[in-house]
């Protein structure tokens, strides 16, 4: 068995109450597979006024992919919209505090092409739409993950291993609360988020193709964690960064 509780972490202070602008996703079949990268060159893909967070010269860069079962406004929970997602992040620490806790979104992927452009358009999210599928299978112990597309830009291929993760390392991964992107204009912008304690499980990615990382110089592949399911709050609209 290879599941492990993630750590409470500082995001676990930070529930809001909801109001209309927020939105409610059931996220499932999450799969966190993440690069050692050289500070110096994520410095390269990052604002100026955002630093990466650094451990033994090189920082995280992660390609988060899963299945949004249910997507839906917080406050009337209708319509709930459903489909796949994929989001590539720099762990970043706050530009107010120093302290690690937020991430910043080289890119936003999703599977529907019309919620790409609405979003774009609305709240000038970095979505792009990238067709693409999931699936799991197996038991807990001998779990295997899949993502593809129909034209080759993204497929990653994981299965279930123990592996030693340590708790700092853990939360650094699992509990961002506070995630920073550059709009259309170019204007740096933020929201942030909240969700319950995740049941992970470790994973060992033997395939791992991502066509939108081509222009970054990723080195030692971490272990990944899969998530089974996950709720999470999420605190639109985004507000410009302070």
């Amino acid at each position: 068995m290879t599941a492990i509780n993630a750590p409470v972490g500082d995001i676990g202070r930070r529930r809001k109450r909801l109001r209309l602008g927020h939105v409610l996703m059931t996220l499932e079949h999450m799969l966190i597979a993440t690069w050692r990268v050289p500070e110096a060159e994520l410095r390269r893909h990052l604002p100026a006024s955002l630093h990466p967070v650094v451990e033994d010269g090189a920082g995280f860069l992660s390609a988060v992919v899963f299945r949004n079962r249910a997507m839906r406004p917080a406050v009337l929970e209708f319509p709930s919209v459903r489909m796949s997602q994929m989001n590539l992040r720099v762990y970043v620490q706050s530009p107010r505090t120093g302290e690690a806790g937020s991430v910043f979104f080289l890119a936003l992927f999703v599977s529907r092409q019309l919620f790409a452009r609405a979003s774009s358009m609305l709240f000038g999210l970095p979505f792009h739409h990238l067709p693409f599928e999931i699936a799991v299978r197996g038991h807990d112990g001998s779990l295997e993950w899949d993502a593809h597309g129909p034209d080759a830009r993204l497929a990653i291929h994981a299965r279930e291993e123990r592996t030693e993760v340590t708790e700092p390392t853990l939360d650094l991964l699992t509990n961002p609360h506070t995630g920073y992107f550059l709009d259309r204009r170019g204007t740096l912008r933020r929201w942030s988020i909240w969700h319950r304690p995740k049941r992970i499980h470790t994973m060992r990615v033997e395939q791992a193709t991502v066509d939108a990382l081509r222009g970054v110089a990723v080195t030692t592949m971490m272990p990944a964690l899969f998530v089974r399911s996950a709720d999470y709050e999420v605190y639109f609209p985004p507000r410009a960064a302070s």
